[in-house]
């Protein structure tokens, strides 16, 4: 059960890829090609500003915590 469903995962995401996808294209063209295109720009900042905001969330809260102390 868990290989068909890594494997529809898989299929599911090669489907939406765009015709831009090179594969195997120069490295300096793929790394290019991923910082401007607006999906994967937001596919890469995403996980960034939930940790920035996690970060800042934890740090505020052990802030508060010793000003109680």
């Amino acid at each position: 059960m868990r290989l068909a469903a890594l494997t529809f995962l898989v299929i599911g995401a090669r489907a939406l890829a765009h015709p831009q996808h090179a594969g195997g294209g120069p490295l300096a063209a793929d790394l290019l090609h991923l910082l401007t295109e607006p999906d994967h720009l937001a596919m890469i900042l995403a996980p960034l500003v939930v940790a920035g905001a996690a970060w800042f969330a934890l740090r505020r809260r052990a802030q508060t915590r010793q000003k109680k102390k």
